[in-house]
């Protein structure tokens, strides 16, 4: 099982994107997060507004929402919002897709 927490963004201030990681790091590593992917993105095919993306793995979708959810995650994000701007969204891992699916998760 895993589950995956997404930021897709453009950086809005370059001067101190550089504290983002740092800041984040000890809630990361409360939550278990492991780190796939922190990089600038180049669409192949359509296109994409948002240059930038971060991917956290989490052992379970669940784990993935309590790191989404979390108060830590709540007041980094006051300060993460001026600085990058996009979306973020949790995913659960293909094994775990069609339970999350059945629960009525995407349902809006």
């Amino acid at each position: 099982m895993a589950g995956y927490v997404l930021h897709h963004y453009n950086i809005i201030d370059r001067s101190r994107v550089g504290e983002l990681g740092p800041m984040s790091l000890p809630i990361v590593e409360k939550y278990g997060a492991e780190l796939l992917i922190s990089s600038p993105v180049k669409a192949l095919k359509g296109s994409t507004s948002y240059s930038n993306m971060v991917v956290y793995k989490f052992e379970s979708f669940a784990a993935a929402l309590e790191f989404y959810h979390s108060p830590e995650m709540a007041e980094f994000a006051i300060f993460r919002d001026k600085i990058i701007e996009g979306f973020a969204t949790v995913m659960p891992g293909h094994s775990e897709t069609e339970d999350v699916v059945k629960s009525g998760y995407f349902q809006s």
